[in-house]
């Protein structure tokens, strides 16, 4: 536990790379926090753990805003985590933790300074290659040139393994939770392309352009129904019976007879949500958050993060990198290979079966191709009753303990001879 009111930091970038490397972005704004001393006592620089954010997340992974009646007043995602003689410890190390590159100050509601307007439809895109160079280069400014331990989960998984792919060198370890592997599983894009349909439908999207409308003729709609659907699987164990592409009932029928579907039991997710007990504390706690996420996220903000998302493709840069490269069959072996140091680069995946959005065997598929270009790379299965809501959240104790000793494991150091 990181015991201290944390407050955001930002800085600017004179330039950063959007639309997937082809254009830049003027003055771009990071924000981010920062928990542990930059030095040491005696002034060395410590090594760096940097959080990547989740889809929707925050920067805000440890420490609290404020303390109210003796109480901390909104601890971070991972508090349980972070702080003095936790597993990332902040005696020994700077921990740096990354808010969403689009969130509610960088977004297309804010002003373009060449036309005194809102972007709104004219917003960039920024493809996870642009944002993992982003923090890159923000690390850079904070004077990191070099990535200790990497983290993420979720959505901050699939930026880590980006962020690495573009030089593996550049990071010793990485922790993923409910991770992604080197491919976005076909399930997770079918269902972020019907997400990112249905909020460009939505009548009141206006092409992203809102912004200067009152606030009940914004779009509302399709952004509830997409954050119903998207909270329900991260909350709730994947269910086999749960069609996710009614555009391809000849899937649905492969899955029956393969048992994946129950004949005559396949549900969408609008039956589902239609069936809820109200009554059940699962589904009171599914309500009240979709509540809360529904009133906190601006519609752009959901549908830029979502097409970030569909980017997803870091195995095109790590097989342009050495590590991949001098394992392929017509490598030369005898030529001169640098960074050997590489194969030394340790990769912790903590995953669950249970997980309805990053399917588990993508994870499994990576321990192959980590093992053949040399990575040390685990993955740790967690019981079905770990759901992808729980890796983005150490508050309840089963993921507490999960987490902790998992990565405290992992983290270890080796033992002095």
């Amino acid at each position: 536990m990181y015991n201290q009111i944390v407050e955001p930091h930002t800085l600017v970038l004179d330039s950063a790379p959007c639309n997937d490397g082809r254009d830049a972005f003027p003055k771009l704004s990071i924000t981010y926090e920062e928990y542990g001393a930059p030095k040491t006592k005696d002034g060395h620089d410590k090594p760096v753990v940097a959080i990547l954010p989740f889809f929707l997340g925050s920067a805000h992974a440890a420490g609290h805003k404020a303390v109210k009646d003796n109480k901390r007043v909104a601890p971070g995602y991972w508090d349980a985590l972070i702080g003095p003689d936790a597993p990332i410890n902040t005696d020994t190390h700077r921990v740096i933790s990354f808010e969403p590159l689009i969130n509610d100050k960088f977004h297309p509601g804010i002003t373009d300074p060449a036309t005194k307007k809102p972007y709104g439809g004219t917003f960039p895109n920024f493809s996870l290659a642009d944002v993992s160079q982003i923090q890159r280069l923000a690390l850079k400014q904070l004077g990191v040139g070099h990535v200790d331990v990497l983290m993420g989960a979720s959505m901050g998984s699939l930026q880590a393994w980006h962020f690495m792919a573009h030089d593996p060198s550049y990071v010793s370890n990485m922790v993923l939770v409910v991770p992604g592997g080197l491919m976005l599983p076909r399930k997770t894009r079918v269902l972020a392309q019907q997400w990112v349909q249905k909020l460009e439908q939505d009548p009141d999207w206006h092409g992203g352009d809102y912004g200067s409308l009152p606030k009940e003729k914004q779009p509302k709609k399709a952004l509830i129904e997409v954050l119903s659907d998207f909270w329900y699987r991260v909350q709730f164990p994947v269910d086999h019976s749960l069609l996710y592409d009614l555009d391809d009932m000849g899937w649905a029928d492969l899955a029956v007879a393969h048992h994946a579907l129950d004949a005559g039991d396949n549900k969408t997710i609008e039956t589902v949500l239609a069936s809820l007990n109200a009554g059940d504390p699962k589904v009171k706690q599914y309500t009240q958050t979709l509540k809360a996420l529904c009133a906190r996220t601006d519609h752009n903000v959901l549908l830029w993060q979502l097409r970030s998302v569909l980017s997803y493709q870091p195995q095109a840069s790590l097989q342009k990198t050495e590590p991949f490269i001098r394992h392929l069959p017509d490598t030369d072996p005898g030529s001169d290979v640098a960074h050997e140091r590489l194969a030394n680069t340790r990769i912790l995946m903590i995953a669950t079966e249970a997980d309805d959005l990053l399917d588990i065997s993508s994870v499994d598929g990576v321990i192959g191709m980590a093992a053949w270009i040399g990575f040390d790379a685990k993955a740790i299965r967690m019981p079905s009753t770990f759901t992808h809501a729980a890796g983005l959240n150490t508050a309840g104790p089963n993921s507490v303990l999960a987490f902790k000793n998992a990565i405290a494991q992992f983290l270890k150091p080796p033992a002095k001879l």
